[in-house]
C-alpha cells in the first residue's frame, strides 16, 4: 500500500482531528477505500507493474508522493457517506457530542464535490509526470490516452465542464475518437493523425505539428458542441502540410492525399474535340 499508516493518511487530509486513546485510528476506518482508490489508480492510470515500481521508492519521492495523494483523497471522498453513522441495534445514528456540530448535508455534498476536483486535478499531473517514463509508455494505459489528441484531462475543461472530470473525460473521449477518425479519413490521413498522437502523448510536439494539432482539437471541440464541420478551417489545415512534404511525408503518400489532387488535362496532338 501507498498510504501504510495513520500519520501517512493525515498528511493528506487537514482538518481531521487527532484521534484520543480509545477510538479506532481514521486509517483503520477507511482501510477498505484506500485500496479501492489505490486498485483504481492502478487501473486506469499507472497500471499494476508501474505503481508497484512507485511504491517501492523513498516516502519523499514526488511520483510517490503524488499517487499517495491521489489515494488518500479519492479513499476520503468514497468513505464520507458512512464516517458519521454508525448502526446501533435500532438503526443507523449520527456520531455527535456537544462540542462538534454535524455538518449540514450541502457542506458534506460540498466537500465530496472539492475531494472529486482535488483527485481529477491531482491525476492531470499525474498523467504529465507519467508520459516522461520510457516504461509507462508501453502500457495499455498509456495506450489509452494516446488514442487520441487529448492525452490527458483538459478536454473535459475545454468543453464546459468543471466537474467530475474524469467521468466527463471518459465519455467525450468516444465522442472524440469518432470525430478524429472522420477528419483523419478526409483531411489529415491515418498515417499522420497517428504520428501526432503519439507526439502529444510523449510531449514532443513541433511547432509545426502544434499547428495542424491545434486546428484539428478546435474543431474537434466545436463539433462536440453540435457545431457543423468547419470545412473552411480544415481546408487551411491541409493546404499547411500539402506544402511542407518534407515535414508531414506521411499525409504525402496516404490514400488521403489523393482527394486533394485534382487532374490535370494536357492537349495531345492525337486528342480528340469537339466544334459547336
Amino acid at each position: 500500500m501507498l498510504i501504510q499508516n495513520d500519520t501517512e493518511l493525515r498528511k493528506y487530509l487537514p482538518n481531521a482531528l487527532t484521534t484520543v486513546e480509545g477510538e479506532t485510528p481514521l486509517y483503520d476506518k477507511i482501510s477498505p477505500y484506500l485500496s479501492k482508490a489505490q486498485a483504481w489508480l492502478a487501473k486506469h492510470f499507472t497500471g499494476t507493474d508501474i505503481l508497484t515500481a512507485i511504491e517501492t521508492a523513498e516516502p519523499a519521492d514526488p511520483l510517490r508522493e503524488l499517487c499517495a495523494h491521489i489515494v488518500a483523497v479519492d479513499a476520503f471522498r468514497r468513505a464520507i457517506p458512512s464516517l458519521d453513522l454508525i448502526l446501533t441495534p435500532n438503526g443507523f445514528g449520527i456520531v455527535s457530542n456537544q462540542n462538534v456540530v454535524p455538518a449540514s448535508a450541502d457542506r458534506v455534498k460540498r466537500l465530496i464535490d472539492s475531494l472529486l476536483t482535488n483527485r481529477d486535478s491531482l491525476a492531470n499531473t499525474l498523467l504529465d509526470n507519467l508520459a516522461k517514463r520510457a516504461d509507462w509508455l508501453e502500457t495499455e494505459q498509456a495506450q489509452f490516452f494516446g488514442a487520441s489528441l487529448w492525452p490527458d484531462l483538459e478536454l473535459p475543461h475545454l468543453a464546459g465542464y468543471n466537474a467530475d472530470i474524469w467521468s466527463h473525460y471518459q465519455s467525450l473521449r468516444l465522442q472524440v475518437l469518432s470525430i478524429e477518425q472522420e477528419l483523419a479519413e478526409h483531411f489529415v490521413s491515418e498515417e499522420l493523425i497517428t504520428r501526432l498522437r503519439h507526439n502529444m502523448l510523449t510531449q514532443q510536439v513541433t511547432p509545426e505539428e502544434r499547428s495542424i494539432i491545434d486546428g484539428i482539437r478546435q474543431t474537434t471541440l466545436e463539433m462536440l458542441a453540435g457545431k457543423p464541420l468547419d470545412f473552411k478551417r480544415m481546408y487551411s489545415v491541409v493546404q499547411r502540410i500539402r506544402t511542407k512534404p518534407d515535414l508531414f511525408p506521411e499525409w504525402q503518400d496516404s490514400y488521403t492525399s489523393m482527394l486533394f489532387c485534382r487532374p490535370s488535362f494536357e492537349n495531345q496532338k492525337d486528342s480528340g474535340g469537339y466544334w459547336w
